[in-house]
């Protein structure tokens, strides 16, 4: 059976819906479980913008909305993730599919353990703490 991944056509990587557990990962089991998660990060984006607007209107800063957070990933333009709102940034596809087009990044830096300086090439989706070029790679 295949499994579903939402991929973020901005720059190919996976997509994790931001209201989603850390712990379920990024498939889902079936094309329209993703789908649905695409509406959901859409609501969840729409529920900040609401939320901070609110606090404006209040005559409050917006950094004062609980999500305001989220609100800054969805519209600060200095962030680059702007793109995060926007429904037509999404596709949905199966893992197998997925696998065949998963964009490898190559990157020269500075171990921090030994300062012996390095070039690492790994997957787009690789975690910060898995990267070679982390300090958290590195301890226990």
């Amino acid at each position: 059976m295949d499994n579903f991944v939402i991929v973020n056509k901005h720059n190919n990587s996976l997509y994790s819906e931001p209201s989603r557990p850390s712990w379920k990962g990024t498939s889902y089991k079936s094309e329209a479980a993703a789908k649905a998660g695409i509406t959901r990060t859409m609501k969840h984006y729409a529920k900040a913008i609401a939320q901070v607007n609110e606090c404006v209107a209040n005559g409050e800063k917006e950094y004062m909305a609980n999500m305001y957070n989220t609100y800054r990933d969805a519209t600060d333009t200095d962030l680059g993730r702007t793109h995060l709102a926007d429904r037509d940034n999404y596709r949905v596809m199966s893992s197998e599919e997925y696998k065949l087009i998963e964009p490898m990044i190559t990157t020269t830096g500075t171990r921090p353990y030994d300062g012996k300086t390095i070039t690492v090439t790994q997957s787009i989706n690789t975690p910060h703490y898995m990267d070679p070029l982390s300090e958290s790679y590195y301890t226990r």
